[in-house]
């Protein structure tokens, strides 16, 4: 039986995708057809095997998802999302260190649905990814966690609070103390400003980066072997931006703020 109710969730996307339509609310089989794009003749199939497990009943000229449908529905959504993320880029998260992400943002993967993957062009192989770059500059808010130093987050981060660019950042403390000893200027400029924030944080921080604007989330990790590569996952939606700041909260609560360059040899 176990086996048999899995393949009727799981073997047929017909099936998937009425469950998952039924799931927003009851339809009739004209509804279910037009929604769907399917014939009366390939989705009534689907619709007897679904009814003889007891996950649909028909009722009111209306097919609905039975008590139980409704919690195997609701559990089974979150997998096909989490699947999802995964397929799409398999070979990213594959090779990449996804235990480097805390246990409760791993847990909400799913939350980060359509993912690109983007990277700069060989000619800019050291630079910003010019998709990213390209919503930076026309965000409200940015908020990034990093634990690499990339040479050119000071120069952009700076330009951005200048234009009026809310910044907050979370480093590492060596991060924080290359910024200091090489960057002195650029860091000096960026905390006298009172759109922009850096904390250095006392947890580990073994993803590579994180960037969350309202705009979109880059999620960067480095490879299983510890190499670092200047590409990310970045995603446009909703429940991506929420994961993105849930992250950033997560790195910023175990974190000191910095207000002046000083206060770090105190």
């Amino acid at each position: 039986m176990k086996l048999e109710m899995l393949g009727t969730l799981f073997l047929s996307d017909k099936r998937k995708d009425l469950l998952l339509l039924l799931m927003e609310e009851p339809r009739n089989i004209d509804e279910i057809k037009n929604i769907l794009n399917v014939t009366s003749s390939a989705i009534m199939t689907q619709i007897k095997i679904l009814i003889s497990q007891g996950l649909i009943i028909h009722e009111d000229d209306l097919y609905k998802l039975s008590d139980i449908g409704k919690v195997i529905v609701k559990k089974m959504k979150p997998l096909l999302n989490t699947l999802g993320v995964f397929s799409e880029n398999m070979d990213y998260w594959e090779n990449h260190n996804i235990s480097a992400i805390p246990v409760s943002l791993l847990d909400r993967i799913d939350d980060l649905g359509s993912c690109e993957f983007v990277e700069p062009d060989l000619d800019r192989m050291y630079e910003i990814p010019q998709k990213i770059e390209e919503k930076l500059v026309s965000s409200v808010h940015v908020m990034e966690v990093s634990s690499y130093f990339n040479p050119a987050y000071p120069s952009t981060y700076v330009e951005l609070i200048k234009k009026g660019t809310e910044v907050s950042l979370v480093v590492t403390k060596p991060v924080f103390e290359r910024l200091k000893k090489e960057y002195t200027t650029s860091l000096s400029e960026y905390l006298t400003k009172d759109n922009a924030r850096i904390f250095v944080c006392d947890c580990p921080v073994r993803l590579a980066s994180s960037v969350v604007t309202d705009h979109f989330m880059a999620l960067s990790l480095f490879y299983k072997n510890g190499i670092y590569h200047n590409h990310a996952m970045m995603s446009l939606e909703k429940t991506a931006l929420k994961w993105g700041e849930d992250l950033f909260l997560h790195y910023m609560r175990n974190s000191k703020e910095i207000t002046e360059i000083e206060c770090e040899n105190d």
